[in-house]
């Protein structure tokens, strides 16, 4: 078998890479979701107008990350 060139190397590296890049965006996005689960339940408790304003706000976030955290690659 003949050696791969430069360029074969240099895009399995890049194909490497950014098979990565992709697994990483996934756990930031699962990791922000359940931060935001965790703020919304420290803001349970709270009743004054800032407080709904910011669980609503919590909410809203989390359902637009929410396929990224049941989905393999947050896919619709």
């Amino acid at each position: 078998m003949a050696d791969s060139t430069a360029y074969e190397r240099l895009q399995q590296a890049a194909a490497k890479a950014s098979e990565g890049a992709r697994a990483l965006a996934l756990r930031t996005l699962r990791d922000v979701h359940w931060e935001c689960a965790a703020l919304e339940d420290e803001w349970r408790d709270r009743q004054d107008p800032a407080a709904v304003e910011v669980r609503a706000a919590l909410a809203r976030i989390r359902a637009k990350l929410a396929p990224a955290t049941t989905m393999p690659w947050g896919d619709r």
